[in-house]
């Protein structure tokens, strides 16, 4: 069953604010959501909610540096979810890249891997 990890409108894994452009949310994972400490990895349904700007977002494992890949694009006006598998980086953490615009980010974890 998924656990909810990360709500950017209620202040759930991150502050109770929109993610502004060129933000960035570092999540933590391990230890959260049925994610245990030594989880090398976990799968997310990552959606990003009222968006006010053609955008995207990239989740990646904290302490490497962000990839040029999107994990999910999103337009004003559209709720969209995608599903992602990722490493954790340091200390269980991931990040998250608002590329422009505001937007809501909500993630659930959905499972992990050793």
């Amino acid at each position: 069953m998924p656990s909810r990890i990360l709500d950017t409108r209620t202040g759930n894994g991150a502050p109770k604010a929109k993610v502004g452009k060129a933000g960035l949310v570092e999540l933590q994972v391990a230890g959260r959501g049925g994610v245990p400490a030594g989880a090398r990895s976990a799968v997310l349904n990552v959606t990003a909610t009222e968006p006010d700007a053609v955008s995207y977002l990239t989740v990646w494992p904290a302490g490497q540096g962000r990839p040029d890949a999107s994990s999910l694009n999103t337009s004003p006006g559209l709720t969209v979810p995608n599903l992602v598998i990722t490493k954790l980086g340091t200390g269980g953490v991931v990040d998250l890249f608002n590329a422009f615009g505001t937007v809501h980010v909500i993630a659930d974890v959905v499972g992990w891997f050793d």
